[in-house]
């Protein structure tokens, strides 16, 4: 059971770093949304997919560990959490301790990842809707003006100095 927990308290410590990189990835990657550099950004967004990549790996891993667990345990497999194996440990504070202190500083990794998450998409759609604006002026811009369309088949109505009106016309 010992090696179990020590390789559950491996892999959260695994996950934990690329939360880390995950981080400061998207902490770099606000200066390049506000700068518009589209190159950049791609480049850092491909970037952050690797760690991503990554964290899948070691999230199956930590999965497994923890339904190695359940099994040993004789809990359901699916539904097991690290809190609930830190309760287990009560009487073993040498690994009960670990990790809390590894599920604590995951909790905190994970919920400032998801606040530089919102700031950068909250960047991006500012971003997007500035782009949109502009599109939409450049547009505007090219169009003529309805009140400057003189053809004579979209006049109606009376000409200066004449009576002339599409009744008028022959046929």
């Amino acid at each position: 059971m010992a090696s179990l927990i020590e390789n559950l308290i491996t892999t959260l410590e695994e996950e934990s770093v690329l939360y880390e990189a995950l981080t400061k990835e998207s902490l770099e990657k606000t200066p390049v949304i506000v700068a518009n550099d589209l190159e950049r950004l791609q480049e850092a967004n491909a970037r952050e997919q690797k760690i991503v990549d990554e964290l899948a790996v070691v999230s199956r891993k930590r999965n497994q560990a923890l339904e190695e667990i359940a099994i040993v345990m004789g809990k359901d497999a699916k539904t097991i959490t690290v809190s609930e194996v830190i309760k287990m440990m009560e009487k073993q504070p040498e690994f009960q301790h670990p990790l809390i202190t590894v599920r604590d500083k995951l909790l905190k990794q994970v919920d400032t990842l998801r606040q530089v998450s919102i700031h950068n998409r909250d960047l991006l759609e500012q971003s997007l809707e500035i782009t949109e604006y502009s599109i939409n002026l450049l547009h505007s811009i090219n169009q003529v003006p309805e009140t400057a369309n003189y053809n004579k088949d979209s006049y109606s109505g009376t000409t200066l100095g004449g009576t002339y009106s599409s009744f008028d016309t022959k046929q």
